[in-house]
């Protein structure tokens, strides 16, 4: 169920976005560094270890990590272009 209502939030994400503009940023802080717009996905793999959640979407963001850092902190979407590179960071609701 849980995994469910994390896809469907990542889509509903991504299509407020495109329309409503979130909170968009540059780089997102982990437990081992920062991951910043431009890194590789090895790179990010490495600062924040693995997502709970990976989509796949065409449109504006081909591929996106969600990283939960738990009730106290929002969730982030790391979002990847094409190249595999970090295109933009989303700042998404509490995480859980």
């Amino acid at each position: 169920m849980k995994i469910i209502t994390i896809i469907s939030f990542v889509v509903a994400a991504l299509a407020v976005n495109a329309t409503a503009g979130m909170n968009e940023f540059e780089s997102c802080r982990c437990k081992n560094g920062l991951a910043t717009k431009g890194d590789t996905k090895q790179e990010v793999l490495e600062d924040c270890g693995q997502p709970v959640r990976h989509s796949y979407d065409r449109r504006e963001c081909p591929e996106m990590w969600l990283y939960n850092f738990g009730p106290s902190e929002f969730m982030q979407g790391v979002c990847f272009d094409n190249s595999g590179r970090v295109k933009k960071v989303l700042s998404l609701e509490q995480g859980y």
